[in-house]
């Protein structure tokens, strides 16, 4: 339970840090919609994530894994549309802000000193 608040947490400040990088392209109407969208983005990565990746497979090994930030933009323009309060501009900022999440969550778990596994 500890790992996924502490998932959850980092998210949620990973997405508020990149909406305050990307300014009017990625914006959140209050503290609930970055707490809604973490969750929605969580839970969309568990269950949606991996079968994407699954079908994507060939495109994944062409890519030398390029095209993970193309599902996470797939999953945040998903958010996008299930959270209110959550708005992104279009697809393209979308990837734009799924490679500056995942630099900044690297970044924040590797600052707390957090373990991927």
């Amino acid at each position: 339970m500890k790992k996924l608040i502490g998932a959850w947490l980092v998210t949620g400040l990973a997405l508020w840090l990149t909406a305050l990088i990307l300014g009017p392209n990625m914006e959140f109407a209050g503290f609930w919609s970055i707490v809604w969208a973490a969750a929605i983005i969580g839970l969309l990565n568990f269950i949606l994530a991996p079968l994407l990746n699954l079908m994507t497979c060939p495109v994944y090994l062409l890519t030398l894994g390029l095209s993970r930030f193309l599902i996470s933009a797939l999953v945040l323009i998903i958010a996008n549309n299930w959270v209110g309060g959550f708005y992104m501009a279009s697809y393209w900022w979308a990837v734009l802000a799924a490679v500056i999440i995942s630099v900044l969550t690297g970044a924040i778990d590797k600052m707390l000193g957090r373990k991927k596994s």
